[in-house]
């Protein structure tokens, strides 16, 4: 299961920096890529179950908590580890499914950056 576990996690990994990458590839400088990751990552990274339970947010901020690729890459690989996940007790579908869920949202992300990130790459090595 711990090789599951650092599969999931090298999956997303691989699916944000794709994603980073069309970001690079659209910016004009180098720090408007660092701000504009640092906007959007961060708060993926703390709108999710990995720093503290959904349950005790708001319900608008609980449902994006719960779907969050953070969040269901976080209960993948808490189940995956063998360490006991807080947020099994929620109903949403990817807290009852995190391996599946964290999977899904790896894979979406990948379909839709890596076509993008070589058009725009053709686009930047053509003009």
């Amino acid at each position: 299961m711990v090789g599951a576990g650092f599969a999931v996690a090298t999956l997303l990994a691989c699916a944000l920096a794709w994603a980073c990458a069309c970001i690079g590839l659209v910016s004009k400088r180098v720090e408007s890529v660092q701000g504009f990751g640092f906007v959007v990552l961060l708060p993926l990274a703390i709108v999710s179950n990995s720093v503290v339970p959904s349950a005790g947010m708001p319900a608008w901020l609980q449902v994006v908590a719960d779907w969050s690729p953070v969040g269901a890459a976080t209960s993948a690989l808490r189940d995956l580890f063998g360490d006991p996940n807080p947020s099994a007790p929620v109903h949403a579908w990817p807290k009852q499914h995190p391996v599946a869920a964290a999977l899904g949202w790896s894979v979406a992300i990948l379909v839709v950056s890596c076509p993008l990130a070589a058009r725009l790459f053709r686009r930047k090595t053509v003009d």
